[in-house]
């Protein structure tokens, strides 16, 4: 699942306008430990939230093409 994730923060597709061009460093210095990272089947996407009390705190999705939000 490792690999899987790596590949996606290379190559995902972009979901704002205000989303870096070059993010993997600063995406792996966040979660190269893959603790607030989940993976959807559904959406064959990554997600990286944290879950504080009953709150969900989205940070980033990373998909391979693109996949509305709402």
């Amino acid at each position: 699942m490792r690999n899987k994730y790596l590949s996606y923060v290379k190559s995902s597709a972009v979901n704002s306008e205000l989303e870096q061009t070059n993010k993997f460093s600063l995406q792996m210095f966040y979660t190269g430990e893959l603790e607030n990272v989940y993976y959807s089947e559904k959406s064959d996407c990554f997600i990286v939230a944290d879950i504080e009390n009953n709150n969900v705190y989205l940070h980033s999705v990373l998909y391979k093409n693109y996949i509305p939000l709402f």
